[in-house]
C-alpha cells in the first residue's frame, strides 16, 4: 500500500450545505481521482470519505464518515487515518505536475494550508497538505466548522509561501490573473468546473 494518500469527501446533499456545493455526486470524485493520476508519479492510495457506500469505476478506496447526516465540519474526519495526505475538495481541478506538494507531504512535519485570497491575514482549507501524524487534528476537533478549526491552528504553514502560484483560488487567482504555472485550482464559492467553458478545464477535468 502507498504511504500517500489523496483524500476527498462526498456525501448527497442533506440540507446543510450551501446551494452551490450540492450537485457533487460519483462523477466528480472520479474527475479529481483521474486528475491526480495524470499529474502525480509518486505513488498513492485514493481515499473517498463518504456516508454510504458508492460504485466507482475507478480504484477509489472508500471510508465510511462517522456522521451519517455530515456537514462541513466533517471534513476534518479524514486526518484520522495519521498518513501522509493531500486533502481537496471535489470543487478541484489539477493542471500540472503535483510530484512536489505529494513529497511534501511524505518528507516534511507541518500542516500546510493556503492563504485565504480574500483575506491576505488568514488561512482557508481549500487544500491541505498533510505530513503524517497529524491524527491530533481529529483527535482535538470540537465539532467547530472545518474552516474555523484549521484557522485557529498555530502548529501550520501557508502553501502560497513554500510554492507560490502553484495552489490557486479560481476566483481569487485565476479568473484575474490566467492560469499561469498552477498545479491544483480549487473553487470555493459560487462559479464551479461544470458552469464553466475554459479551455483548460475541458483539457483537465475529465
Amino acid at each position: 500500500m502507498p504511504d500517500l494518500v489523496i483524500a476527498t469527501l462526498l456525501w448527497d446533499a442533506n440540507g446543510k450545505e450551501y446551494d452551490f456545493s450540492s450537485m457533487y455526486d460519483e462523477s466528480w470524485v472520479e474527475k479529481l481521482y483521474r486528475g491526480c493520476k495524470r499529474h502525480c508519479t509518486v505513488p498513492f492510495e485514493f481515499i473517498c470519505f463518504t456516508e454510504k457506500v458508492r460504485d466507482f469505476d475507478e480504484p477509489i478506496t472508500q471510508c465510511l464518515l462517522s456522521n451519517p447526516e455530515p456537514s462541513y465540519g466533517d471534513c476534518i474526519e479524514p486526518y484520522k487515518l495519521g498518513r501522509p495526505m493531500i486533502l481537496m475538495g471535489l470543487d478541484t481541478i489539477i493542471t500540472g505536475n503535483i510530484d512536489h506538494l505529494a513529497r511534501y507531504c511524505l518528507e516534511d512535519h507541518w500542516l500546510a494550508v493556503p492563504r485565504d485570497p480574500f483575506d491576505v491575514k488568514t488561512v482557508c482549507n481549500g487544500v491541505a497538505l498533510v505530513p503524517a501524524s497529524h491524527q491530533w487534528v481529529w483527535d482535538e476537533w470540537d465539532g467547530e466548522n472545518d474552516m474555523d478549526w484549521i484557522r485557529g491552528m498555530r502548529r501550520r504553514r501557508v502553501i502560497d509561501d513554500l510554492y507560490p502560484g502553484h495552489v490557486v483560488s479560481y476566483k481569487g487567482h485565476v479568473m484575474h490573473e490566467g492560469l499561469d504555472d498552477a498545479r491544483i485550482v480549487y473553487f470555493h464559492g459560487k462559479q464551479k468546473p461544470h458552469e464553466l467553458d475554459h479551455d483548460w478545464i475541458q483539457r483537465e477535468w475529465l
